[in-house]
């Protein structure tokens, strides 16, 4: 078992999405032998048998399973989404110990609160991917930037050396990562842009080329990530108006033939998290006894498009 103090050197990434495998196909190239993907049951089998597509080369990093294996992982990065916590969880309790640094890299703002109330003595970090255009096409993986990590704890004013270590050895497997003052800040940011835009995208079917062209998209986003400046005022995070406009702005000048994640995965029939993003705004609205009708109406018309997709396959 790795001792308190010893630096960090095994990595590994749950959860082979677009952005987890092309994490993965960064810090393979450096270092095949320290770095894994865990994975359990049907996916590890998979994932042994078939490798990972990216950027059309299939590659084949090492798959932890199993306790036997005897591998001890110091620093793990959930690249998973936020509806599928609850299975990876209990996919990754037998493969950690106490010592494993937990990163969790999901687009929303509650998985860091969750794992740290199921892993009470493990390091529990904030963490998000900004301006990466990962994306999947079935089981194959594309990227040309894979953009920024962000972590650390909440605050980061004093940056604590685990972070610091975090920080150094993903520099070293190729990774552009920031250690950010304000994580919580991060976190919030990104959840407003994903709120916003994806929810948007999904609702317009709309590239996003069309954000800066038609006022009224710009207008839905506005409304949507208005209602968490509202309920994140009354949870004591430091976001503002310039938040947002500067998260627009940036949504303006995307590539326009981008798709948002969400809309990615609502076109392919998979998944899409919903939950996490109108479904959280209006869950702290009603905790604080704020309006949030945007997020509501788009809640309601998104998970029903859904249902009514999954009935017309019925």
């Amino acid at each position: 078992m790795k001792r308190n103090g010893d630096m960090i050197k095994t990595v590994g990434i749950l959860g082979a999405g677009s952005v987890g495998s092309a994490l993965m196909y960064e810090m393979y190239k450096r270092d095949p032998e320290n770095v894994y993907l865990l994975a359990t049951g049907e996916r590890a089998e998979r994932l042994t048998t078939k490798g990972i597509s990216v950027n059309n080369e299939v590659f084949f990093p090492k798959v932890y399973s199993d306790p036997s294996q005897g591998i001890h992982i110091d620093l793990l990065i959930l690249a998973a989404k936020t509806y599928s916590m609850a299975s990876v969880v209990e996919d990754m309790r037998p493969l950690i110990d106490a010592d494993t640094i937990i990163l969790p890299i999901e687009n929303g703002i509650t998985t860091t609160t969750m794992l740290q109330g199921e892993f009470p003595e493990n390091r529990v970090f904030h963490g998000v991917v900004l301006r990466t255009d990962a994306h999947r096409m079935s089981r194959r993986v594309y990227y040309h930037t894979l953009g920024e990590m962000q972590i650390g704890y909440a605050d980061n004013r004093v940056v604590k050396p685990e972070v610091q270590e975090a920080y150094e050895r993903l520099k070293e497997l190729g990774i552009n990562v920031k250690i950010y003052e304000d994580m919580r800040k991060a976190k919030w940011r990104k959840w407003m842009l994903n709120t916003g835009a994806s929810q948007t995208a999904v609702e317009v079917q709309a590239e996003c080329g069309f954000f800066g062209q038609v006022e009224e998209v710009r207008s839905l986003m506005k409304m949507l990530m208005d209602e968490i400046l509202a309920v994140g005022k009354a949870e004591g995070v430091n976001i503002d108006e310039k938040d947002r406009d500067e998260i627009i702005e940036m949504l303006i000048n995307f590539p326009p033939d981008k798709k948002m994640s969400m809309l990615q995965d609502y076109e392919a029939g998979r998944p899409i998290e919903i939950d996490e993003y109108a479904g959280e705004v209006v869950k702290l609205g009603r905790k604080h006894g704020i309006p949030t009708p945007a997020n509501e109406i788009l809640y309601l018309a998104i998970t029903a498009r859904q249902k009514i997709a999954e009935l017309r396959k019925g």
